[in-house]
């Protein structure tokens, strides 16, 4: 049997497509299994061509449909990735190949919404409130909960964190944000020490990206941290590097939405009106007992529970520092469930990784037929015999 042909290809596309999912040589040569020097060639002018074979390798690495390669021009990048960094420089000199994904994933789903709305003739719904980062934080958390109509008395009633993170998710979806999670059951992982989310906050459909290796406590936090960001105009990846200094602007932007997030997720009366802050008294230390009391009554993590302490003066920022280097809190590693390969239901899988505000977009748009059903499925990442069981799960 003879060698898969070769096949003409653009090479700086081939580039391109390498540096913009952040790949470098060596790494690309091990996953087509072939030398560095020859993914050199590829993308050099007058160099060796890769096979038919190599290429869907290639195309399965930098998750790219092949037809990409045989483009005449290097296509458009509708949002640079570095527009979106978020991240310090200590921490992380290049985005990995996973993050980068995620972000174009997200650019591409919400492009594939405008599309649909526009398709059916449809008006989206649009958060019209905007806010600026000099007003007061507790102000705009307090409106901020209040456009997403949940009261206290509504949170105090959820009974676990899936509960907690999908009602929180629920509303601002009502509110015509497409909300999305990372990494559920894929090969690539962002890591949560890299990215605890990102948004997108251009309207209609402004993104909200969360990531799903992270705790679930975390993950309320951060939906409410980029839903400020969104508010402030101001999308972007959320590291949550450092709570209270602010070096930057970038920083301030950070920590006006830590606050914000914090305050909405965790009111001042609401906490000191608990019995476990009542019957504290006013020395400065908690017990990992009180802490983990409070963190269920609101569905949040005991970092942010201290914070909150911190901020109503009932803690002092020595223990709060102290605390969190001892719990090396700073970045938590991901959920116990969400690093397991577990089998999940295909219509779960998808409500988990979309949310419901698209996926019933992509099945309204089928339903009238603007799309068939390989098209719905192709953006679903599903079959179309699954359509109907994703169907009857969100409705």
């Amino acid at each position: 049997m003879g060698s898969s042909p070769k096949v003409e290809v653009e090479k700086r596309i081939l580039l391109w497509a390498r540096k913009t999912s952040g790949f470098d040589i060596p790494s690309v040569a091990k996953k087509v299994g072939t030398t560095p020097a020859r993914v050199q060639e590829w993308e050099e002018e007058g160099g060796s061509q890769p096979t038919i074979k190599q290429l869907r390798k290639l195309a399965k690495t930098y998750m790219r449909p092949i037809g990409l390669f045989f483009l005449p021009e290097l296509p458009e990048d509708p949002e640079s990735i570095k527009d979106f960094r978020r991240i310090p420089d200590e921490f992380f000199e290049e985005m990995s190949s996973a993050l980068r994904f995620e972000i174009r994933l997200a650019q591409d789903r919400r492009d594939e919404a405008l599309e649909l709305i526009s398709d059916l003739d449809e008006e989206p719904a649009t958060i019209e409130r905007r806010f600026h980062i000099d007003d007061d934080p507790d102000r705009v958390a307090a409106e901020l909960r209040n456009m997403l109509n949940i009261s206290i008395s509504e949170q105090r009633r959820w009974r676990t964190k899936y509960e907690a993170f999908g009602s929180w998710r629920r509303a601002i979806e009502e509110k015509g944000t497409l909300v999305f999670q990372t990494g559920l059951l894929r090969n690539l992982i962002v890591l949560p020490k890299e990215a605890r989310g990102f948004s997108i906050a251009e309207q209609p459909y402004p993104v909200i990206v969360v990531n799903g290796k992270d705790h679930h406590s975390a993950r309320c936090f951060t939906l409410i941290h980029e839903l400020a960001h969104i508010l402030l105009d101001d999308g972007g990846i959320c590291d949550l590097h450092n709570p209270f200094r602010a070096t930057s602007e970038i920083d301030r932007t950070e920590v006006f939405c830590n606050r914000v997030a914090g305050s909405a997720l965790v009111p001042a009366d609401a906490l000191a009106g608990t019995d476990v802050v009542r019957d504290h008294g006013s020395h400065s230390e908690w017990s990992d007992d009180e802490l983990a009391t409070l963190s269920k009554k609101f569905w949040v993590s005991w970092e942010v529970i201290l914070r909150r302490l911190l901020i109503l003066r009932r803690t002092t920022r020595s223990f709060y520092e102290r605390w969190r280097q001892e719990r090396n809190d700073l970045f938590p590693g991901p959920d116990t469930h969400a690093t397991t390969e577990i089998k999940i239901p295909t219509p779960t899988r998808v409500i988990m990784r979309n949310g419901k505000l698209f996926p019933a977009l992509v099945l309204r748009a089928l339903r009238n037929r603007r799309i068939t059903s390989f098209e719905a499925s192709d953006i679903l990442g599903t079959g179309p015999h699954r359509l109907g069981d994703i169907e009857g799960a969100l409705f």
